[in-house]
């Protein structure tokens, strides 16, 4: 007996918002369609005091707000968060990432300006740009100290339905962590396309936009036609 459609969670990456261009075209396609899509602002509590741990509470208590089994969707450092929400619930029974920060700290702090990456080691707040804001926010060492201890994904490994997009011009997260990420885990499916860390033409419905949807509704096929628990630990 097929299973309902999942409610579909979408986590922005970092310096990020839920106002854009992906959630745009994710929510007018999922309205299309019938599908219900949640998108937190994961800013919530303040941009300065960001960390990973408040990103993943955030989106573990969206989860169990309300019944039913539930596709997370991620973008970038949301696509890591998602992943790292997924182990052990077992209402997420589905994963698309959209240029996961898989090693992220090896991938972003060598790409900091050398006195930048200094003074926040040394407890300044870092000033990054803010896309949501449209200007410069800081972001405290905490984010770094916290961030370390998410840095492996030897323990990402429930076998549940994933699939990655990911740009072959990625100059923020290097392809090389997703195929790594994949190489070793059956159940996921890489999907290399022409693009760059932003996976740009998501306003449209086909290029890039048309890869990440046909992409979700090969996961919610998969998902919906079967009512088999994935296995996970809790």
């Amino acid at each position: 007996m097929a299973s309902p459609n999942p409610r579909l969670i979408y986590l922005h990456g970092l310096a990020s918002s839920s106002r854009s261009a992906k959630v745009r075209f994710l929510a007018g396609r999922a309205r299309a369609g019938g599908l219900t899509l949640q998108w937190p602002d994961l800013n919530t509590g303040g941009f300065r005091r960001l960390t990973f741990t408040r990103m993943l509470d955030q989106t573990r208590a969206l989860i169990r707000a309300q019944p039913g089994p539930v596709l997370l969707l991620g973008s970038s450092l949301g696509g890591l968060a998602a992943t790292w929400c997924a182990q052990g619930d077992c209402r997420v029974k589905g994963l698309l990432l959209l240029a996961p920060a898989f090693e992220f700290l090896q991938n972003w702090l060598p790409r900091l300006p050398v006195g930048q990456r200094a003074s926040w080691e040394r407890g300044e707040p870092l000033w990054i740009h803010h896309h949501g804001e449209n200007r410069p926010l800081p972001l405290d060492p905490l984010f770094l100290q916290d961030m370390a201890r998410f840095s492996g994904t030897h323990t990402l490994v429930r076998p549940l339905p994933t699939r990655i997009v990911h740009g072959e011009q990625d100059d923020v997260i290097d392809l090389a962590a997703s195929r790594r990420f994949a190489a070793s885990r059956p159940w996921v499916r890489l999907v290399e396309v022409d693009a760059d860390h932003r996976l740009a033409g998501v306003s449209g419905v086909s290029g890039v936009s048309g890869v990440i949807w046909r992409q979700l509704e090969a996961l919610l096929a998969e998902i919906t036609a079967t009512g088999e628990v994935t296995p996970c630990r809790r």
